[in-house]
């Protein structure tokens, strides 16, 4: 009876999935309805999925965390782990956010999902220790098994062309962001968590300072060589080495010679995943002879972003806008399914650990709309990628619960198999009758004598 009722369990689930990666309805494992994007576009399943996660965008963190899809856009594998920015938004509805945690607590329990969750760190100290209590809440209510890891900053060598210089030196030169790593992660390893990996994230913009290598110290900019030989001296193989990848960025793509709309060339260059003419891995290769340079092993290496905007994100440098495949769907659909089939391999040196890819829904980003979502908004289920006359079914909205799906199949492979037993009985039964009945040519000499 068990062993029937898990065959039946799979049958449905499996069905339920090849009927998913067309009308985004599809069931959980656990009594939820397992949340996909609509889209008549199937990209294949993932490679490496325990190796590759998503980022979590302010979009969905605000207003649907409930609407987080189980599985990859426009694929049938699921996400198994999410980068976050922040846990919460001081500028955001405080009467939104215990909802918002329970989505996210929810989801990861009943994924088995873990979280890379952060503590940012800016020029306003205030907001940042509000950051950090809410952090702090939300760590604890995950618990130690769902949470990937802690992320001390983002980008902040970026303050130094943002940002007043007093900051840029309280945070670099006087050495605010070393310390108040070493004091948050005193405090979470009280918390029970001591076991996992701390990281501050950086841009490639370090891995190509000139004159700077393994990393830079650059006084008013960026001290990234004193904090990573501090943090691995601290910390040893638990400090792990981040930096956000983008190709789509990349400073030095140029339009094709001799024309003022084509770029076919750098588009080649810039969406592929394999091979060291590709910017995407020629990036990794560089951080990963970079931090071995520096600690002397093969450290564990993250990356915190990669992605692709479409339409076109506007700090995008003028030239490319002017290329539209640039960053057309087309372009952004090459580019996403060569992450999805990518088999996390660099030529000649060992792959980053782990990759987020940026990002779910298009978002604001301080203040500007940014397009580097896999779908649009909480409100509308569609995958961006689709066809031109696909229209979605509602199933972000009313997912089917699983339950229902699979009961319904069970029912359905339930009156198959009574009716199989029934049919298989009455033969049975027939035969044997048949078996112990005379027959003629025995009855006919029974009579005779």
């Amino acid at each position: 009876v068990f062993l029937a009722g898990a065959m039946v369990r799979r049958a449905a689930l499996s069905a339920c999935l090849a009927l998913g990666s067309h009308l985004g309805v599809v069931a959980a494992e656990e009594g939820r309805g397992l949340l996909q994007c609509s889209s008549d576009d199937y990209l294949g399943s993932i490679r490496n999925s325990s190796a590759k996660g998503m980022t979590l965008d302010d979009t969905t963190l605000r207003y649907c965390t409930s609407r987080i899809p189980d599985l990859w856009p426009n694929s049938i594998s699921n996400i198994q782990s999410l980068r976050m920015f922040r846990s919460w938004n001081r500028g955001w509805e405080e009467g939104l956010r215990a909802d918002a945690w329970d989505g996210l607590v929810n989801y990861a329990k009943e994924n088995g999902a873990k979280l890379l969750l952060a503590a940012p760190i800016t020029c306003d100290k205030e907001a940042d220790d509000l950051d950090w209590i809410w952090t702090k809440e939300l760590m604890r209510r995950l618990g130690p098994d769902h949470v990937m890891g802690l992320a001390v900053g983002n980008e902040l060598e970026l303050l130094a062309t943002t940002s007043p210089i007093t900051c840029v030196r309280k945070i670099w030169d006087q050495g605010r962001l070393w310390y108040t790593f070493v004091e948050l992660v005193r405090q979470i390893d009280e918390m029970g968590f001591g076991e996992i990996p701390v990281t501050t994230v950086f841009t490639a913009g370090i891995l190509y300072e000139k004159d700077s290598f393994p990393f830079p110290n650059i006084p008013d900019k960026v001290m990234a060589l004193d904090f990573f030989k501090n943090a691995t001296a601290r910390y040893g193989s638990r400090f792990t080495f981040t930096f956000n990848i983008y190709p789509y960025f990349d400073p030095d793509l140029e339009l094709d010679p001799g024309s003022k709309t084509e770029c076919k060339a750098a588009i080649k260059k810039a969406i592929c995943w394999t091979g060291a003419e590709c910017l995407g891995p020629s990036a990794m290769m560089r951080a990963r002879e970079r931090i071995k340079a520096l600690t002397g092993v093969d450290s564990r290496f993250w990356i915190g972003e990669v992605g692709w905007s479409a339409p076109a994100a506007i700090t995008l440098k003028p030239d490319m806008q002017a290329c539209k495949e640039f960053s057309s769907l087309a372009t952004l659909k090459a580019f996403y399914q060569g992450f999805l089939e990518w088999d996390m391999q660099l030529p000649g040196q060992k792959p980053p650990d782990h990759i987020f890819y940026f990002t779910l829904r298009n978002a604001l980003n301080f203040g500007i709309q940014e397009f580097f979502g896999l779908m649009f908004t909480c409100k509308l289920n569609e995958c961006k990628l689709k066809g031109d006359d696909f229209q979605a079914t509602d199933s972000l909205r009313k997912p089917i619960d699983a339950r229902w799906l699979i009961l319904g199949f069970g029912a359905l492979f339930g009156s198959v198999a009574v009716f199989t037993i029934a049919v298989a009985a009455y033969v049975c039964l027939t035969r044997q009758k048949s078996s112990r009945a005379p027959s003629a040519r025995f009855m006919n000499d029974s009579d005779e004598e």
